[in-house]
């Protein structure tokens, strides 16, 4: 069973995204800030990363930074989903830039977030 660390300040979107990956049989694990989520991605080495952008703490850049420097969690495939008030094209080849494997705007369709991990996991 894939585990999927999301890392989201959103407490309801936190519910909807766990709902949803659940009824895929995936393990969802959850951490509410950047320090947080960074913390799991080491101890837990997920299949996979949900990373928002705007998080209290580090945010979602020096996040994947940061991940993307430590070996035991560079290969961790990390999609970003954030509402960043900016062009979308430009963040999605930002993220891409800094290592992550996908961007999706919020609002997000969940049937196009379950279809994105579905993608990136079978990799």
């Amino acid at each position: 069973m894939p585990r999927i660390l999301s890392v989201e300040d959103d407490v309801d979107l936190q519910q909807v995204i766990a709902y949803a990956l659940k009824k895929q049989g995936w393990e969802i694990v959850y951490a509410y800030d950047g320090k947080d989520g960074l913390e799991k991605a080491r101890e837990l080495k997920p299949d996979l990363i949900l990373l928002d952008m705007m998080l209290p703490g580090l945010n979602g850049v020096e996040v994947i930074e940061a991940l993307k420097k430590d070996p035991g969690t560079q290969a961790i495939p990390v999609i970003v989903m954030t509402a960043y008030p900016s062009d979308a094209q430009f963040m999605a080849d930002t993220v891409k830039a800094l290592g992550a494997v996908e961007y999706l705007a919020k609002p997000v369709h969940i049937d196009v977030l379950v279809e994105t991990i579905e993608r990136v996991l079978l990799k």
